[in-house]
């Protein structure tokens, strides 16, 4: 299931070019692949032309099935030669607790216009790349909690006000003023930096 929009992929595949040498299927054939961008034989077996017309469009990080715009995986056990970091991408994508673009849950609504997950979610994904410790799982750390700067949902105190930002423009939060003095409600934070 594909949880993310075309303009969400579109920003992927700009941050993705801009940081790495990334690849696209297109009408190539593997071996063009292989010379060309350096991809490893594993990560091209059984991607045929025949494929390609469904997997045209899938933005997916050099040496992984599932880190990019959904995953060009066979089955659950499927991963690229960056083993590890790819089971961070998984376990990612196969998070449980998430709001689909314009859906409620939890008295939130994602207007956003892709799939937010629970911050439990995005930060186990932080910390799992961390452990991964590879230039991939860097750099995907890096385009997702850095530049995409997308936000999760955790149930916690009322916010207050934000009083720390950083990031790109200073637009996200790093440090928050909650209300201990009220319940706690479900509401969005900023993801932390990687």
């Amino acid at each position: 299931m594909y949880k993310v929009c075309s303009l969400c992929t579109f920003l992927y595949f700009v941050i993705l070019m801009a940081t790495c040498s990334c690849w696209v299927m297109t009408d190539v054939d593997g071996d063009y692949l292989d010379l060309e961008y350096g991809i490893p034989e594993e990560d091209l077996q059984g991607i045929s032309n025949s494929d390609l017309p469904q997997r045209r469009f899938s933005l997916i990080f050099p040496g992984t099935k599932w880190c990019g715009a959904g995953n060009v995986a066979d089955d659950y056990e499927d991963l690229g030669s960056e083993r590890e970091t790819d089971m961070c991408c998984r376990d990612h994508d196969n998070c449980p607790d998430l709001i689909l673009a314009g859906e409620t849950k939890n008295n939130l609504t994602n207007s956003a216009f892709y799939t937010r997950l629970s911050c439990e979610c995005d930060e186990g994904f932080r910390k799992c790349l961390h452990d991964a410790n590879s230039t991939t799982a860097k750099r995907i750390g890096v385009i997702y909690f850095n530049a995409l700067g997308t936000k999760c949902y955790r149930k916690d105190y009322p916010i207050v006000k934000c009083t720390m930002r950083g990031g790109w423009f200073k637009r996200k939060c790093l440090r928050y003023d909650v209300d201990m003095n009220e319940d706690q409600i479900y509401q969005w934070f900023d993801v932390n930096n990687y």
